[in-house]
């Protein structure tokens, strides 16, 4: 009944479509008027928004502009950097491997690449590890990036493997989940080695040619007209900076918005990858403590206002693209902006896209009751190896609430149900503490707009 309710009240788009005859409380107004703001805000230079149900366009929409001189408008056809989208469409393409059995999940590291510089960790890495961000090798992004911005070099494999020649992994693989660029570069060298085939040549032949989408990497798509320039906001400036065009497996494709919203369904669907392969990938995966992630094969896992949703986000100072599935309705939003290190985040602008066509009121959990539960078995010292987050989080009850802190900046929590917090200042997120049989607490993954982004693992109390 929900996905008829749905497709009845955006039907709406295709036969109201026009100036005169939209009014001021259609959908179509509401959905427009979502972009609108952002644009007005001034802080994106260009927006690109599609949603889709099954093989179905609800919407597609371009706001703002390309250029500074606004002389060129974002259009249906604009094409925009995915980011690290691009790791899931990556694994997707691991696993079309995997089916044709020319892969496997469980491979070494240093079965796959022998020139891995670091024999010992090569040995005990697997594929499944680097793909679920749980390989414990450091981020190669916290230091070559900044180095090409300074340069204006191109870093190659010799560059990436001189860095983590002589690094010692952060954790033993599968022990812990830390977010890293690293594994899905490998990821890219791996594929390419494996076929024999450039990674463009993969995405082709796995995606391109069974769905009529057209991924490209940016190395190629950068002639394209349509192809948005990379804008950084600096001091309320929109600067112009090159695309890199060396990235590959960890965040180097280009869509269009209503492009990369048609993958879903024939991801999900059985037209590239088998049904157990899509399973594999959206299954989270489980660490050497039994502490379940919510990251599978190149897929964050969540929820958001209820509903289950999957997919990935990408950015680089922030966050720009994001694509969100919605497995139980076959619907999704794909959100692009332009524009990096922007207080406006794709993830503030999908949440008020989905809550309008989902008709969803933003959630509210606040309550000054007592919760059913001993809130003292949550207090303690988290901590995380992302190199972009804050590492230390302490839950601390404070009368009836606990609160979350990272130093003397707390925020109050509420109970929702099933040791999930709430916090008033971001309604759309949400805390999870992962609580063992033995009603232990021994981390909590923390969701954003949704989306699980975040371990932290509980420090034992000495």
């Amino acid at each position: 009944m929900k996905n008829l309710t749905l497709i009845l009240l955006l039907a709406m788009i295709t036969c109201c479509s026009s100036p005169e005859q939209s009014q001021e409380n259609s959908l179509l107004t509401r959905l427009d008027s979502i972009g609108e703001s952002f644009i007005k805000k001034n802080q994106v230079l260009g927006i690109s928004v599609a949603i889709m149900q099954k093989s179905d366009t609800l919407y597609t929409k371009g706001f703002g502009y390309t250029d500074l001189e606004q002389t060129k408008p974002v259009t249906n056809q604009s094409r925009f950097l995915m980011a690290s989208v691009s790791k899931l469409i990556g694994a997707v393409i691991v696993m079309k491997l995997v089916d044709e059995d020319k892969l496997s999940l469980n491979d070494t590291l240093i079965n796959l690449l022998p020139d891995f510089p670091n024999k010992e960790q090569g040995q005990t890495i697997t594929l499944r590890h680097l793909l679920s961000h749980t390989s414990g090798l450091p981020d190669y992004a916290s230091e070559i990036d900044s180095a090409y911005v300074k340069t204006g070099q191109d870093p190659y494999k010799n560059d990436i493997y001189t860095f983590l020649k002589d690094r010692s992994q952060i954790f033993e693989a599968g022990s812990d989940y830390s977010y890293c660029n690293t594994g899905f570069y490998l990821m890219g060298l791996i594929v390419e080695k494996i076929t024999g085939n450039t990674f463009q040549q993969e995405v082709d032949r796995i995606i391109n040619q069974p769905t009529g989408i057209n991924l490209e990497l940016i190395a190629t798509a950068k002639s394209d007209p349509e192809m948005s320039p990379y804008w950084e906001l600096k001091d309320q400036e929109f600067i112009s900076y090159p695309h890199w065009t060396w990235i590959k497996g960890d965040g180097g494709l280009t869509a269009t918005s209503i492009m990369l919203a048609q993958f879903p369904n024939k991801w999900a669907n059985g037209r590239i990858i088998s049904p157990e392969s899509y399973q594999a990938m959206t299954t989270p995966i489980i660490l050497n403590n039994g502490i379940q992630t919510g990251y599978g094969i190149g897929v964050r896992n969540g929820e958001f206002i209820g509903e289950r949703i999957i997919g990935h986000t990408g950015g680089h100072k922030s966050t720009y693209s994001i694509m969100v599935y919605f497995p139980d309705r076959d619907l999704t939003f794909v959100v692009f902006i332009n524009t990096d290190n922007s207080v406006i985040s794709v993830r503030e602008i999908f949440a008020e896209y989905a809550r309008v066509v989902l008709d969803k009121e933003i959630p509210n959990y606040a309550t000054e009751e007592i919760p059913p539960i001993d809130l003292t078995m949550y207090e303690g010292t988290y901590r995380n190896f992302d190199h972009k987050m804050n590492n230390i989080t302490t839950i601390k009850l404070v009368g009836n609430n606990l609160h979350y802190c990272m130093g003397d900046d707390c925020v109050k929590m509420y109970y929702q149900d099933n040791h999930q917090f709430w916090i008033p200042e971001w309604p759309y997120d949400f805390v999870d503490f992962h609580v063992n049989q033995d009603d232990e607490v021994l981390a909590i993954k923390e969701y954003y707009t949704g989306f699980y982004s975040v371990l932290r693992q509980r420090i034992p109390d000495e």
